[in-house]
């Protein structure tokens, strides 16, 4: 599995640009730039938007989440989680593909 750990997110694009990752995970809140217009991008460029997203975010009504779909992510997992939930979500992405 090919990782991305980028703390400071200045250039997450460029990053998986540079090492496209199996997949993404994204909080909402994150400085510089969120992680709802992150998922955007990766989604609008062809050479990225095949890599799947996962939110984990504290921001859990409705809307909240029907936004971070629709702006591309395959999951929303709200905070606080279960490792193991996250952990089953991630290989279940991973062995099974994307949902269409």
């Amino acid at each position: 599995m090919n990782g991305l750990l980028q703390p400071c997110l200045r250039v997450p694009l460029t990053a998986a640009l540079a090492a496209p990752p199996d997949l993404i995970l994204l909080d909402i809140l994150m400085p510089e730039i969120d992680g709802l217009e992150v998922c955007r991008r990766l989604k609008a460029d062809p050479t990225l938007r095949h890599i799947p997203v996962i939110f984990l975010s504290a921001k859990g009504q409705e809307l909240e989440v029907e936004t971070g779909l629709e702006a591309g992510a395959v999951e929303y997992i709200l905070k606080p989680f279960s490792p193991d939930q996250l952990n089953k979500k991630i290989t279940d992405l991973l062995t099974r593909g994307q949902p269409e």
